[in-house]
């Protein structure tokens, strides 16, 4: 027979038995409690306790120790079961470097949590003029081990881009103050603003949108804070959630993917992008020191539409230059071009 009542039910009784078992057993010692508090940085690292996995685990641990202290999980194999990430290809390991896609896909229709803390890569936007004025270009960068969102923006505020043909917008000393997520909104709180024309203020809010979102596919708005405050602009009202702009605003219309930029490969060299272009058509062209030694086409996305494209070429061992571009329609002249640096051993 079954009671409402908690002090008549046996199973409560079962449970407060054990835990209070359990909790007599724990010893913390000063060494541990040190360290706990020496690793904790409230700027880069959420607390454990707001993991969406910690509830998940203390209950398997009080089933754990009803079972005669066994936590028996289905599908042991997969030991990433506890980790809450997205779903899409938008969120590799370290070793699919090449293969991801560029844009994030749509969140499932239940929404994803944000991604708690693990390892691998995360990506990080900067900004380059590529001679039709400043578009979005986007890294591949490791992650250290924080919250996805959290690390994605501390490379973009203070560490350089590996292609020294982009830059950041954001003024250099930039630091993240928090970060945080309600919904689908995400709240930023950086130290600076930029001090910049329109345009360029645009771009550098987009920067951070498109880190943002690109790391935690949740998140459709973010509001940015400065010192807790909205930002102070002469030419926009930043106090509401910001979207992302549409892609053929503000993204790099052609991009290189690889070769990566200062990567060492070997022959044939894999050629891999994304971008558009009229009629789909992007070419490339290899140099070395100055003179061209190889060139062809790929099809990537056409008409607006962003897609992939993937070319081989063979080429001797020594360090060239790769560029992929638009040929114009009026005089053939490379349009939306991105370049890379690379060896081929």
């Amino acid at each position: 027979m079954s009671t409402n009542d908690p002090d008549n039910d046996p199973l409560a009784a079962r449970l407060r038995d054990a835990l209070t078992s359990e909790a007599a057993m724990v010893t913390p010692s000063d060494d541990g409690l040190q360290q706990i508090r020496s690793g904790i940085d409230g700027r880069t690292q959420r607390p454990w306790w707001k993991h969406p996995a910690t509830p998940a685990l203390a209950a398997a641990v009080v089933l754990g120790v009803m079972a005669g202290g066994i936590a028996v999980f289905a599908g042991g194999d997969n030991k990433d079961d506890a980790i809450v990430g997205t779903t899409d290809s938008n969120t590799p390991s370290a070793s699919s470097s090449e293969s991801v896609q560029p844009e994030p896909s749509d969140p499932p229709a239940t929404g994803t949590p944000t991604p708690v803390a693990v390892e691998g890569d995360v990506y990080v936007y900067y900004v380059m003029d590529d001679g039709q004025g400043p578009r979005l270009y986007r890294e591949q960068r490791p992650n250290p081990g924080m919250d996805p969102v959290m690390a994605a923006l501390t490379t973009m505020v203070t560490e350089p881009p590996l292609d020294i043909d982009y830059g950041s917008l954001w003024p250099k000393g930039t630091r993240l103050l928090d970060e945080s997520v309600s919904g689908d909104t995400a709240t930023v709180d950086l130290s600076k603003f930029p001090a910049l024309g329109a345009e360029a203020e645009m771009f550098a809010v987009q920067e951070l949108v498109y880190t943002v979102t690109a790391n935690d596919t949740s998140v459709k708005k973010v509001k940015l804070l400065v010192d807790g405050k909205a930002p102070q602009s002469g030419h926009e009202d930043w106090s509401k959630p910001v979207a992302r702009a549409p892609m053929m605003d503000v993204q790099g219309w052609i991009w290189l993917l690889a070769p990566t930029e200062d990567a060492t490969t070997s022959s044939p060299v894999a050629i891999k992008g994304y971008g558009t272009a009229f009629e789909g058509t992007i070419s490339w062209e290899v140099t070395k020191d100055g003179a061209k030694v190889a060139e062809g086409t790929a099809q990537g996305g056409s008409n607006g539409e962003f897609g992939e494209f993937s070319d081989t070429v063979e080429l001797d061992p020594g360090t060239y230059e790769m560029r992929a571009f638009e040929a114009s329609a009026e005089d053939g002249s490379p349009i939306h071009v991105d370049t890379k640096m690379f060896t081929v051993k």
